[in-house]
């Protein structure tokens, strides 16, 4: 019996020194789901169609949300890219193509976008590397190959041919300018 009486009055301290013991505060219950998470799929086609409405803001949104869940989700660093594009910042949007092109070196709609920047940002080396790169992959899968495939090659072939009467007109402007300097009469 003595030693019942230690046990309870052992318990009895244990308790007593746990109550007065801080507490660390209690976890809030999670609040509950109201919806899933949209999976990046649905979040790229909204962010397509809010970009195809002219919703830079929405589209850019639906693309950040994409890589706050998977930040080297190809898709998402190439919707991100096209809203840059559509921003007029080209440089910018080649980098999340490189991005997306590091993430899914396959990925044929990043590397015509990438092309098709290079080539209005005056880098046609670039875009031509890019352009045969489609045109190998093209080679390779012949009769099965993606219908985008051929889509992208014909682009980056336009927007490279785009890109040259621009350069031929800057050219002849610039000649045009140094003639008539030339025959200009000096004031000397």
């Amino acid at each position: 019996m003595r030693r019942a009486s230690v046990l309870v009055s052992a318990f009895l301290a244990m308790a007593t020194q746990a109550a007065a013991a801080p507490q660390a505060p209690a976890r809030p219950d999670p609040a509950p789901a109201s919806a899933p998470p949209a999976a990046p799929a649905a979040d790229y086609r909204k962010g397509v169609e809010a970009l195809r409405a002219g919703q830079l803001d929405k589209a850019e949104a639906a693309a950040l949300s994409i890589l706050s869940a998977q930040p080297q989700q190809a898709s998402g660093r190439q919707l991100l890219g096209l809203v840059k594009v559509k921003k007029g910042d080209l440089p910018g949007a080649v980098g999340e193509f490189d991005k997306a092109l590091t993430s899914d070196p396959q990925s044929i709609p990043a590397r015509e976008e990438r092309a098709v920047a290079f080539a209005r940002m005056g880098q046609p080396d670039k875009a031509r590397a890019d352009l045969e790169a489609l045109k190998t992959r093209a080679a390779a899968c012949a009769k099965a190959c993606p219908p985008e495939l051929r889509t992208a090659v014909s682009r980056v072939e336009a927007a490279l041919a785009a890109g040259r009467p621009a350069a031929a007109l800057s050219a002849a402007a610039a000649l045009a300018h140094m003639s008539a300097a030339a025959t200009a009469p000096s004031s000397f």
